[in-house]
C-alpha cells in the first residue's frame, strides 16, 4: 500500500457550483502506479468549522482517482486529501486552501494563458529515492468556470436582445388593442366590427406571446446553468410582474367601460379579447426584462472583481518567489555555519579553532573528567559517595540536639519517674488504675530575638496504654492544665484566648484494635487562630495505622515528627507543615503521616516546642509506662526552605482519612 509525505496544492473554482478531476499517479519513470488497496478520504473545512466531505473515486485505470468537490459558497475553505497507510495511520496525500469565486469576478481569467496539465512531486517514506507523479488532468479549474461563466454572459446578452425585441412587439400589441377599444367606443353601432378587430389583435398577441415566451424558454434554459442567478431573478419577476399586472388592469378597466357604453354583446367579445392579450403581454415584457437584468448587471462588474482578482495572483506570485530567493539564502548559511563546526574523529578528539584540542573521554554524568585532589577516589562510585557525605553533613548542620531535662520532668498522681540516662531518657510509670498528666521540658540552642529560623522538631516518645500528647507550637502564651479527661484539651491559647500565630497540637492514642481493618485509629487536633475576628479553630484529622501482625499502637510508636516546608507569613499559612509517626514493629512502612498542619510564622517561636505534655489514664491491670527521650531541631536552609519536610513527604505513608474543621470550643472536663 502506499504510504505518501503529503504536498500543499491550492486551487479556485466557481461559487455554487460542483467540480470533479482525475488524477493519474505515476511513477518517474512514466508509468503507471497500481491504486488497488488504497484507500482515500477527503474534507473541505470553512471559516466556521463548518466540514464538507470530498468524494473520492477510483478510475477505470487502476492509477487514476477521481476527486469530486461539492458546490461551495463564495469565500476561502482549507481541504485535506489523506490516504491510509500500511500501519493503519491516516497520512496528508495533498491538501491546501480553495478559492471559491463568486461569478462576477471570472469572466476575465476565461482570457488567460492556455491551461495544461500540472504534475505534482509525491515523496514516499522509506524510499530516498522513489517519487510519484501525481498528474492533474483538470489543472486550473477557476479559467473553466470563466470562460463558462463568459459564454453564458455572452447567451444571456442574445437572449436579453431577443427578450426586448418580443417586448416590443407585445407593448405595440396592447397599443392595438387599446385603439381598439377606443374605436369600440366611438362606434358603437359597430359592435361586429369591433369584435372582429378584438379577435385580430387577440391573434397578433398571441403570436406574440409565442414569441415571447420562446424568449423566455431561452432564459430558462439559461438558468439551468445559473441556478442561484435564475433563483433570485425569479423573485424580482414576480414582483416586477405583480406591479404590471395591477396598472394595465388599471388601464384596461377604462377600456372595458367604454366598449360596455357602446353594446353590452360587444362589451363582453371586447372584453374576453382584451383580458387574453393583457395577460400575454404582461407576462412576455415583465418575466422578459426582469430575468435579463440583473445577468446583464452581474456581466457588466465581471471584469473589475476579475481584475483584482489577477492583481492578487500576481502579488502571491511575486512574494512566493521572494520567499524561495530567502529560503535559498537561508540554507546556504546553514550550509556553511554546519561546515565551520569541528569535526569530531573515529577517536572522540575534536580540534578547535587555533590549535586546541578536546578529548572524547567523558564520565558518566555526560561532563569532562576534571581530576581530583591527590589521594580522592577517581571511580563514578567513589565520587558520589563523597557527594553523600557532603549531603549528609550539610544536613547535620542545619540541625541541633534538644536535651530532654530530666530533672524538670513532672508528674500528677502516683506515676513515677526513673531516669534512665539523666538529661537523654526517662521512664514514667502510672500504677493500674491511676492517671497523671507528665510534663516534659527540652533545652536547647535559643539564640534569636525575635526571629527564629526553626523549621521542625523530633522527639523520642513510646507510651504502653492510651495516651494523650499535646505540644504547644510557636509564639503566644499557652495553659497547660492537668488530670482533665482524654478528649479535654490539655493546653489551649493562653491569656485568655488572646490572638496569636501560634497554635497547639493534640494527638490522641486510644490503643483500642480495629480488628476488621488490623490497625488503630489516631486523632489529631489543632487548634489555630486565622485572625482575631474569626477567632480560634479547631481541625480534627482521623488517621489509620495499619498493624498487620499484631503490633500495638502507641506501643510501637518510636518519634513523633513535625516539620514545615517554609516559614508562614500572613498571606501564606495553609498546609505548612505536616506531623509523622515513626513506628518500629514489623510493618513493611514505618513512617506515617497523621495531620497537615497550617505551619507558624518565625516571629517570637524561639525553639519552636519547648516541651511536650501526656496524659494517661490506665485502665489495665498492670504498670503502664511512657517512654520520653531527647529530640533534635531542624532549622531553615537558604531560602528559607527546610529540605527534611520535602525528604519525609516523598518516603512516608499519608495515613489521613479524614478532615473536619469547627470553631474552638473549650472542653474541661477534669477526671473523677
Amino acid at each position: 500500500m502506499l504510504d505518501f509525505l503529503g504536498v500543499t496544492e491550492h486551487f479556485s473554482c466557481m461559487e455554487n457550483t460542483p467540480f470533479s478531476f482525475p488524477a493519474l499517479f505515476r511513477d518517474m519513470a512514466g508509468e503507471a502506479v497500481s491504486l488497488d488497496g488504497v484507500i482515500f478520504s477527503g474534507s473541505i473545512v470553512s471559516a466556521n468549522q463548518e466540514v464538507v466531505e470530498i468524494s473520492i473515486e477510483k478510475g477505470e485505470p487502476s492509477n487514476e482517482v477521481i476527486f469530486s468537490f461539492p458546490a461551495l459558497p463564495e469565500g476561502r475553505w482549507s481541504y485535506n486529501v489523506l490516504v491510509q497507510a500500511d500501519d493503519g495511520s491516516q497520512r496528508i496525500l495533498f491538501s491546501g486552501y480553495i478559492s471559491v469565486l463568486g461569478v462576477s469576478r471570472v469572466a476575465q481569467l476565461a482570457g488567460g494563458t492556455p491551461m495544461k496539465n500540472r504534475t505534482l512531486l509525491v515523496a514516499m517514506p522509506g524510499e530516498a529515492t522513489m517519487r510519484l507523479r501525481m498528474e492533474w488532468m483538470a489543472t486550473t479549474a477557476a479559467q473553466a468556470f470563466a470562460y463558462h461563466a463568459l459564454q453564458s454572459s455572452k447567451d444571456a446578452h442574445a437572449d436579453a436582445e431577443t427578450a426586448s425585441q418580443a417586448a416590443k412587439t407585445a407593448t405595440d400589441a396592447a397599443a392595438t388593442a387599446a385603439g381598439r377599444a377606443e374605436e369600440a367606443e366611438g362606434y358603437a353601432g359597430s359592435a361586429w366590427a369591433s369584435k372582429r378587430a378584438a379577435g385580430t389583435s387577440a391573434t397578433n398577441a398571441a403570436r406574440d406571446a409565442k414569441s415571447a415566451n420562446d424568449a423566455k424558454t431561452a432564459v430558462e434554459s439559461l438558468a439551468a446553468t445559473w441556478p442561484e442567478t435564475v433563483s433570485d431573478g425569479e423573485k424580482k419577476i414576480v414582483e416586477a410582474r405583480n406591479e404590471a399586472v395591477t396598472a394595465i388592469q388599471d388601464k384596461q378597466a377604462a377600456a372595458v367601460l367604454a366598449v360596455g357604453r357602446a353594446s353590452q354583446t360587444a362589451q363582453q367579445n371586447i372584453a374576453s379579447a382584451q383580458s387574453t392579450a393583457v395577460q400575454a403581454v404582461q407576462t412576455a415584457q415583465t418575466e422578459a426584462v426582469g430575468a435579463v437584468t440583473p445577468l446583464v448587471q452581474r456581466a457588466e462588474t465581471a471584469k473589475d472583481d476579475i481584475d483584482q482578482a489577477e492583481r492578487r495572483i500576481n502579488t502571491a506570485a511575486t512574494n512566493a518567489a521572494d520567499s524561495a530567493t530567502s529560503a535559498a539564502n537561508s540554507a546556504t548559511a546553514a550550509a556553511n555555519a554546519l561546515a565551520a563546526i569541528p569535526q569530531v574523529d573515529d577517536a572522540g578528539n575534536m580540534t578547535l579553532a587555533g590549535g586546541l584540542t578536546a578529548a572524547g573521554a567523558v564520565n558518566a554524568n555526560g561532563g569532562i573528567n576534571i581530576p581530583l585532589a591527590v589521594g580522592a577516589p577517581t571511580n563514578e562510585s567513589g565520587v558520589n559517595r563523597l557527594y553523600a557525605a557532603g549531603m549528609g553533613g550539610a544536613a547535620n548542620a542545619y540541625a541541633a540536639a534538644a536535651f530532654l531535662n530530666t530533672d524538670s520532668l513532672t508528674t500528677t498522681g502516683t506515676a513515677t519517674v526513673t531516669k534512665t540516662v539523666p538529661y537523654q531518657m526517662a521512664r514514667i510509670g502510672i500504677p493500674s488504675g491511676a492517671h497523671t498528666t507528665i510534663q516534659a521540658p527540652f533545652e536547647g540552642p535559643s539564640s534569636q530575638w525575635n526571629y527564629s529560623s526553626w523549621a521542625g522538631f523530633s522527639f523520642v516518645w513510646r507510651a504502653t496504654a492510651a495516651a494523650k500528647i499535646t505540644m504547644g507550637i510557636g509564639r503566644g502564651a499557652k495553659t497547660i492544665r492537668a488530670d482533665l479527661t482524654t478528649d479535654s484539651y490539655t493546653i489551649i491559647p493562653g491569656n485568655d484566648l488572646a490572638f496569636n500565630s501560634g497554635e497547639i497540637l493534640d494527638i490522641t492514642f486510644d490503643n483500642v484494635r480495629d480488628t476488621a481493618r488490623n490497625g488503630y485509629t489516631v486523632r489529631v487536633r489543632e487548634i489555630y487562630a486565622l485572625t482575631s475576628a474569626d477567632g480560634w479553630q479547631v481541625k480534627t484529622t482521623t488517621s489509620f495505622i495499619p498493624a498487620t501482625q499484631n503490633e500495638p499502637v502507641p506501643w510501637t510508636v518510636c518519634k513523633i515528627i513535625y516539620q514545615q516546608q517554609t516559614v508562614a507569613n500572613s498571606s501564606v499559612y495553609e498546609n505548612l507543615g505536616g506531623l509523622w509517626l515513626l513506628v518500629t514493629g514489623g510493618q513493611g512502612y514505618n513512617l506515617y503521616q497523621i495531620a497537615t498542619c497550617r505551619g507558624v510564622s518565625n516571629f517570637e517561636t524561639g525553639v519552636g516546642i519547648s516541651r511536650w505534655v501526656t496524659d494517661v489514664i490506665n485502665t489495665t491491670s498492670g504498670t503502664a509506662s511512657v517512654y520520653a527521650g531527647p529530640g533534635e531541631y531542624a532549622y531553615y536552609q537558604p531560602g528559607n526552605v527546610n529540605p527534611l519536610f520535602y525528604g519525609l513527604d516523598a518516603i512516608g505513608t499519608n495515613a489521613v482519612e479524614s478532615e473536619a474543621t469547627a470553631a474552638f470550643e473549650d472542653i474541661n472536663v477534669p477526671i473523677e
